[in-house]
Formats: C-alpha cells, sequence, structure tokens
C-alpha cells in the first residue's frame, strides 16, 4: 500500500508536517531550529532572528574529519555534495536560493570566529 494522501510525495508530505513542527515549537517557546528552511517557515515572525553560519571549504574540511572522522571520501568531497542537496532542498521549498545573506540578520564566519565566539555573538542579541 501507498504511503500518504497520493497528492504529494513522502518527501512534500515529510516538509508539511515539519513545517507545522516548526511554527508549533516556535509558537509554544523560545527555541533554536537549524536548518530544514526554518528561516523561510518563520519568514512572517518578527521574533526570531535567522542566522546563517559559514566557514571556507578548508576550515570546514579540518571540522568534519576532527568531528566525524575520515572516510574514502574525501571532506571536500562530502561537504560539495552536502551543500548541493541543500541547495536544491532550499530552491525547491522556497524558490529562494540558499545562504544568501539579504534572508538572515546575521551572518558570521565561523573559520574565523569560532564557533564559541559565534554563539556569544549570537546571544548578545537577545541581551
Amino acid at each position: 500500500a501507498a504511503m500518504g494522501s497520493g497528492s504529494l510525495s513522502l518527501y512534500d508530505e515529510i516538509y508539511v508536517e515539519q513545517c507545522k513542527l516548526i511554527k508549533k515549537l516556535a509558537a509554544e517557546s523560545p527555541c533554536v531550529i537549524v536548518g530544514r528552511c526554518a528561516d523561510y517557515i518563520l519568514q512572517d515572525r518578527n521574533d526570531c532572528l535567522r542566522v546563517f553560519i559559514h566557514a571556507d571549504m578548508q576550515k570546514r574540511a579540518e571540522r568534519i574529519v576532527k568531528v566525524y572522522g575520515e572516510t574514502d571520501e574525501s571532506p571536500e568531497k562530502r561537504l560539495a555534495d552536502k551543500d548541493k542537496r541543500r541547495k536544491a532542498y532550499y530552491r525547491f521549498y522556497t524558490d529562494m536560493e540558499w545562504g544568501r545573506s539579504q534572508h538572515y540578520h546575521l551572518c558570521l564566519d565561523s573559520g574565523e570566529l569560532g564557533l564559541n565566539k559565534c554563539a556569544d555573538v549570537i546571544a548578545s542579541v537577545f541581551k
């Protein structure tokens, strides 16, 4: 038996449910939502801080090897593949380009600032 209502793909149904959950979480209490087009889904709320954290490829590659270890595939290839999927997902569901600074209140370079400093900057906005 096929899953779902038939009019939406399974991925679309997951996205719809994800939207409901993100909106519910944001309405109920302060929270942090990473990815999942949350910037787009919550764009009409004026109580959300939209942040994009980036770093150059070398620093990202060093971090994923440190955090997730080595694989047969180079870290740069792993990141390029993941970024390609993120861009396609974001474009498909938002019709916008992933990572454009215009979509965010803050864009921070974690490669230069470090993750802790990025967290400090974000937290300082709420103080």
